[in-house]
């Protein structure tokens, strides 16, 4: 079964964003894969290569495991195996040793070994993450059956997809699961990392409750005591670093106008008469129904989560709403929730007009640019994942390039980024922004607001590689160059040497008249 190597291919600095690298073989159209993924990862390439198969991978995986946290996600049952485990007395001492306010973090390898172990289990147990990845995967993509994702008929009948999250260019962990007709596969590893960072201990009043009761507790009970621990430094992990993620899908805008239709429709067909009416009724993939689900609970999908309250959004996203309806739409994206079916209806209130006007009489880019800007307002936070289709789609050049500038500001709001895109004048304008964050690098030591750094970019090219599926690689940025795939230069190349044919041609007809 494939299993993550080196976390990363060149050396990237540490920062607040964990570094990620995912590999596939046989996944969809894809042959082999390994990207590592920047706090702005972008996909370029043929259609029908694989950009959208990978963007929904990284959907469902950071679904399934609530982010790309430091520590991997750790289900009951460990705590309940934790809890039957036998714990001596000196290695109960030794815990409370380690549990110490304000002397230093503690490490999963502060652990009993034998408390080690039952964690690292878990990550190779297919009945664990590797079964719920199954699952989001068949949800994500609206299957029967993952192993249904598997296309290449030069390796038929299996599917692996591996994960590595590190920091600093040092693997924290990693997770692979393989997938065949007869059987799913698992396998993992968590290396030495901290579970509760050293500034936690100032919360002095949830460790003196633990030293306290670990050090006056039966025999029989320090295990059930260290189980309970666990899941505290396990949500210590998860408050600390959970984030959301967000999928715009390429059909965003067909959606956003018709979504109140579609949803009456789907309720319709909900009731006993209608099912039997319909047996088998329309189904969304998951991820255009969380989309939908998005659209509806607009203005409330995102205020709470199962980790507590969410975050209100930063000055910097909300400046940059605020930047992207003056500037670009010249208007404003508002919503109607008055309605008696209760779905709101999204509309466009051009600059200095009292009316306003419904989404499938606007222009397309304001079509487009909607679903952005509700996702801005609403839903998205500082640490999420933003994944969007084709964020150029129905733009003019000079609006494709300023969308280059909203990812960057993006990423500048610790905001993660995935776009897939066909566009010259967007991967041009990102590199501009690159050149830009190192010429300020450079000048005075600091960027842009809206520069990037190389380092934070990850320009990804998926070409088709015969029968055998597709391959990735990862486009080089050039300082004189920029990003520039091949086959961009093939069609330039192309269009050239017809057009300078033509030329030729009508020169020649012209003369002989």
């Amino acid at each position: 079964m494939e299993k993550p190597d080196i976390l990363l291919a060149k050396e990237i600095p540490d920062s607040a964003i964990p570094n990620v690298r995912i590999k596939v073989r046989n996944f969809g159209p894809i042959a082999d894969a390994a990207v590592d993924l920047r706090p702005l990862t972008v996909f370029v390439g043929p259609s029908n290569t694989g950009k959208t198969y990978f963007a929904t991978l990284i959907y469902a995986l950071h679904k399934v495991l609530e982010g790309f946290p430091r520590f991997p996600p750790v289900t009951s049952h460990v705590y309940d195996a934790v809890k039957e485990m036998r714990i001596s007395n000196a290695e109960a001492a030794d815990i409370i040793s380690k549990i110490d306010v304000g002397k230093r973090p503690f490490f999963f390898s502060d652990l009993p070994e034998v408390a080690q172990k039952i964690v690292q289990h878990a990550l190779q147990k297919p009945d664990c993450s590797a079964m719920e990845l199954k699952k989001e995967l068949e949800r994500c993509f609206d299957l029967g059956d993952a192993i249904d994702l598997i296309r290449s008929p030069a390796k038929p009948g299996k599917m692996n997809i591996a994960l590595a999250v590190g920091s600093g260019g040092r693997e924290l962990w990693n997770l692979s699961m393989g997938l065949s007709k007869s059987r799913i596969m698992a396998d993992g590893k968590i290396n030495d990392t901290v579970l509760i960072p050293e500034f936690m201990h100032e919360d002095k009043n949830i460790f003196r409750f633990f030293r306290t009761n670990l050090k006056n507790a039966e025999p029989g009970d320090i295990a059930s005591y260290l189980a309970t621990f666990l899941e505290m430094t396990d949500y210590f992990a998860r408050g600390m670093e959970y984030s959301e993620t967000h999928y715009l899908p390429a059909a965003r805008s067909g959606i956003l106008q018709s979504h109140r239709v579609i949803a009456s429709s789907l309720v319709a067909r909900s009731t006993r008469a209608a099912l039997e009416r319909f047996p088998e009724p329309p189904t969304f993939s998951g991820v255009m129904s969380d989309f939908m689900q998005r659209l509806i609970l607009h203005d409330t999908a995102d205020l709470y989560s199962r980790h507590g309250p969410r975050r209100k959004p930063s000055k910097a996203l909300l400046d940059l709403v605020d930047v992207l309806e003056r500037k670009t739409l010249d208007g404003r994206i508002q919503a109607i929730t008055a309605l008696p079916n209760g779905y709101p209806e999204f509309v466009y209130r051009p600059r200095n007009s009292k009316k306003p006007i419904r989404l499938n009489r606007a222009s397309s880019m304001v079509s487009e640019l909607a679903p952005v800007v509700l996702f801005l307002r609403n839903n998205i936070r500082e640490g999420d994942t933003f994944v969007i289709e084709e964020p150029e789609a129905h733009l003019h050049p000079a609006a494709q390039t300023e969308m280059a500038t909203v990812l960057a500001q993006l990423v500048r709001s610790g905001v993660r980024v995935v776009a897939t895109t066909h566009s010259d004048w967007l991967l041009k304008a990102i590199a501009n922004l690159m050149r830009q964050g190192e010429l300020g690098a450079v000048e005075d030591g600091l960027s842009s607001p809206c520069s990037l750094q190389p380092h934070e970019v990850g320009i990804w090219l998926f070409r088709k590689n015969g029968a055998a599926g597709s391959a990735v690689e990862e486009i080089p940025f050039d300082r004189i160059e920029g990003i520039e795939p091949t086959d961009y230069e093939d069609v330039a190349e192309q269009l050239y040497n017809r057009s300078a044919d033509l030329q030729n041609k009508l020169e020649r007809m012209v003369n002989k008249a």
